[in-house]
C-alpha cells in the first residue's frame, strides 16, 4: 500500500498544474546586436502599434522569450484559432535613443515576422533572428 501511495504521490508532484504552465514564443538572438522583442495581434500592417509594447531585452547569442501574457492572450488561444501574431525586432540602441512615436513613424524596425500557430510549429516553435 506504501509503494501505491508514494507512486501516486510522486505522479502528482511530477505532474504540472496547467495554471503554472508559461507559453511563450522563443527568439535566439544570432546578430551582433542587442536588441529587443516585443509582439502583437495587428492587421496586415508594416507599422508598429500606436501604444507601447512590452519589450524583451535580447543580448547577443542569447534567447528571450515573448510570454503570452505580454500580448494579452495567456495561452496563445488566439494564435490557435489562426489568427496571426507579429513579432517585431528592434534595436537597443534605437529604442534607447528614439521614443516609440519616432520609431513608428519612421518604420525603425530590424525585422518583422508574422505567422500563425502551424507556421510557428513549422519553425521548431522558436524564432531565429537575423
Amino acid at each position: 500500500m506504501r509503494k501505491i501511495v508514494l507512486i501516486f504521490g510522486l505522479a502528482l508532484l511530477m505532474t504540472a498544474c496547467p495554471m503554472d504552465r508559461q507559453y511563450s514564443i522563443r527568439l535566439k538572438n544570432n546578430s551582433n546586436l542587442t536588441i529587443y522583442a516585443c509582439a502583437a495581434y495587428i492587421l496586415l500592417d508594416t507599422l508598429l502599434p500606436i501604444s507601447k509594447l512590452q519589450l524583451v531585452l535580447i543580448d547577443l547569442n542569447k534567447i528571450g522569450n515573448i510570454h503570452g501574457y505580454q500580448v494579452n492572450d495567456d495561452t496563445f488561444k488566439r494564435l490557435e484559432k489562426g489568427e496571426r501574431l507579429t513579432l517585431f525586432v528592434l534595436s537597443k540602441d534605437s529604442v534607447d535613443v528614439h521614443s516609440w512615436e519616432y520609431l513608428r513613424e519612421n518604420n525603425i524596425i530590424l525585422k518583422r515576422y508574422e505567422f500563425n500557430m502551424e507556421e510557428l510549429n513549422n519553425m521548431g516553435g522558436s524564432i531565429n533572428y537575423p
